[in-house]
């Protein structure tokens, strides 16, 4: 299936260059990119922005310019894109890999970025965010499941697809029976029929 297609495209890469996250209906753009939270220190309650699956890859990209990071975003159609992605929405169009229209970072994730990657690193210079070209975004749908949220045509269209269809012949499909009622139906009939 699609995850074992996305699994086998990282098998060689080094799991630190890899980020995974799955969109589900109470994804925000505070769990894809990040927010402050709460932190103990020496037994004292501070806050601290805490870095989320986005930030953390796109850190990784910057870092590593010579290494391909892979941010993975499992069922993509399950959470609201335009609410998860914000402004990040406009990175996605790129040219030669590079975002093609950088965007302001808001003041708590420009602050992280500068003290992560430094003030003057091209990752954040004059508080602007842009996708370096080593950043890979590979997403998974199933198109057959009701999405809980569309996904307008501007935001599909900043993606290549490929279709990951059903693999008759894998013997394991052959393996399983539904039962429903009284009847018997193989699993690899049900899925042709």
């Amino acid at each position: 299936g699609k995850s074992h297609k996305v699994k086998e495209l990282v098998k060689d890469i080094n799991e630190e260059y890899v980020f995974r996250t799955t969109f589900h209906p109470d994804s925000d753009y505070a769990s894809f990119v990040g927010c402050y939270k709460p932190v103990i220190t020496n037994n004292a309650i501070s806050y601290a922005f805490t870095a989320q699956s986005f930030t953390k890859a796109y850190v990784k990209a910057w870092q590593n310019p010579d290494k391909q990071v892979y941010l993975i975003i499992e069922e993509i159609n399950r959470g609201n894109c335009a609410q998860i992605f914000g402004d990040i929405f406009q990175l996605l169009d790129r040219k030669n890999g590079v975002s093609e229209y950088p965007i302001d970072a808001d003041n708590d994730l420009k602050d992280y970025l500068e003290n992560t990657l430094d003030i003057n690193h091209n990752g954040i210079a004059n508080g602007k965010l842009t996708l370096p070209a080593n950043l890979n975004i590979i997403a998974t749908m199933n198109t057959s499941d009701q999405s809980l949220f569309p996904m307008d045509s501007a935001f599909k269209r900043r993606w290549s697809w490929k279709c990951v269809p059903i693999d008759y012949e894998n013997p394991d499909s052959k393996k399983f029976t539904i039962t429903l009622g009284d009847k018997r139906y193989k699993w690899h009939d049900f899925l042709k029929n």
